[in-house]
């Protein structure tokens, strides 16, 4: 099956697909933590192994020269230029000899890859460490995603998303960071293909793989409609073998892996105030309310997934924040419905 077709570089500014357009704040080595900060007011800056560099780097291979770029100030940004250097400097991919630096591309001098990241990428980098995982030996993969990210917004090529339970709602919150809380959302339920399709118009169609035949049937339709107007595609299945066949050709369909919960128990308690603090946000609470109690439980029960743990995570904070009857209508359950659910044995919380 022919899902993609050559890539075109498309102006994020013109189809307004990827929603990260703020302001470089720094340069971050490709599949590390460390980052080069960008001065404010902005100045010109040389990029090189010399110690005539205001960014002075270090390549192991030897491939980067004393003076190798320069970043110029521009009204809105930064412009990245090359300057005469031995290996040249490439930009998203392609050589460039100047380039207007955009949240998230990738930049390549000599033997180093750097990240060009705002505020708002930042963020994403933060989200996608949450689900991936935040070892050093996973950072490689969170910069593969996030590049997996930008070019399915950018260029509206199929994504798959692969992990345990629910993964509609991580495609969704992904979906709101990536191409804008305006932009349309949907998850297919088994209906009318082309009227999902148009629905999900310059926006995401969320599909859970419940078929193969049925996926490659839907993948075939979203690569039909025209490219300007052509929702992401992005695929959910709960193990690798079931996208199997949904062959794209390597490199034009993006493939993110999710580690099972049950295999970063040293880092559960991290996600867990991470992404409470996240949904503290969304309601608008000064903080989760947790008890010390409420983190020992929640650190120790097995989540079928992200989506569960957030279920889990919004239901204790509404409790907490609200109370019980009324956190419960404010999550459209029963009082006892709430009770039960935090009184059970697996959970054990109080109330």
């Amino acid at each position: 099956m022919e899902l993609a077709e050559p890539l075109t570089i498309i102006d994020p500014q013109d189809r307004a697909s990827w929603h990260i357009d703020d302001a470089i704040v720094r340069l971050r080595l490709w599949a590390t933590e460390y980052a080069h900060p960008l001065p404010e007011p902005r100045v010109p800056l040389k990029l090189g192994s010399g110690p005539s560099c205001e960014v002075r780097l270090h390549d192991q291979a030897g491939r980067l020269s004393r003076e190798h770029a320069m970043l110029v100030p521009e009204p809105t940004g930064w412009e990245i230029q090359d300057l005469d250097s031995k290996n040249g400097l490439w930009v998203g991919g392609s050589r460039a000899t100047k380039e207007r630096l955009r949240a998230g591309v990738k930049i390549q001098l000599g033997g180093l890859t750097l990240v060009a990241e705002s505020l708002k990428f930042i963020g994403l980098r933060s989200l996608v460490c949450r689900l991936l995982g935040w070892a050093p030996a996973r950072q490689a993969d969170v910069d593969e995603a996030l590049q997996s990210l930008r070019d399915s917004a950018m260029q509206r090529t199929p994504l798959i998303l692969i992990g345990a339970g629910d993964l509609a709602p991580m495609a969704a919150r992904l979906h709101r960071m990536t191409l804008g809380p305006d932009a349309p959302f949907l998850v297919y339920d088994g209906s009318d293909v082309s009227t999902a399709i148009r629905a999900a118009m310059h926006g995401t169609l969320c599909v859970p793989i419940r078929g193969r035949a049925r996926a490659s049937v839907i993948a075939d339709a979203v690569h039909a409609v025209e490219i300007a107007t052509r929702p992401r595609l992005v695929l959910c299945a709960s193990k690798a073998s079931d996208a199997a066949g949904l062959g794209a050709k390597p490199g034009q369909l993006a493939v993110i892996a999710m580690p099972p919960l049950s295999a970063r128990t040293d880092e559960m308690r991290r996600i867990v105030h991470e992404a409470a603090h996240d949904l503290v946000q969304e309601v608008g609470a000064q903080s989760s309310g947790f008890t010390m109690h409420d983190l020992e439980r929640l650190q120790a029960i097995k989540f079928a997934g992200m989506a569960d743990l957030e279920g889990s995570l919004r239901r204790v904070i509404a409790m907490r924040i609200w109370g019980v009857t009324a956190g419960a209508k404010k999550l459209g359950l029963k009082h006892s419905s709430l009770s039960l659910w935090a009184r059970s044995k697996n959970r054990k919380l109080s109330t």
